[in-house]
């Protein structure tokens, strides 16, 4: 019983959530705020006044085009992951180009 909470510790150590793309790939444009559009600069800076299990999905496309999703309050921070992904992948494919989206918060 004494190692208990050690065990619990031990495998709360590794759910550590995986890293998002600009972790991953820091030096890349889609992680550099300077080159984002005026729509989605804003709508970062909206996303990072939200409180809880929130996630921000950013996709660029060979034309040129930007699109996002962001997400926030879900009951996991892998729940608003996926979210966020797939609002910005719907955005994507309604613009009828190629792209795809990653997680960069």
């Amino acid at each position: 019983m004494k190692y208990l909470g050690l065990l619990s510790i031990i495998l709360l150590a590794g759910c550590q959530s995986t890293p998002t793309f600009c972790k991953k790939e820091p030096d890349s444009d889609l992680c550099n705020q300077k080159t984002y559009q005026y729509g989605t600069d804003q709508a970062l800076k909206e996303f990072e006044t939200k409180k809880s299990n929130k996630a921000f999905a950013l996709g660029q496309t060979s034309d040129g085009w930007e699109f996002y999703g962001y997400s926030e309050g879900y009951s996991s921070t892998h729940k608003a992951k996926k979210e966020a992904l797939a609002q910005c992948q719907k955005r994507v494919d309604k613009h009828g180009t190629d792209g795809k989206c990653e997680l960069i918060r």
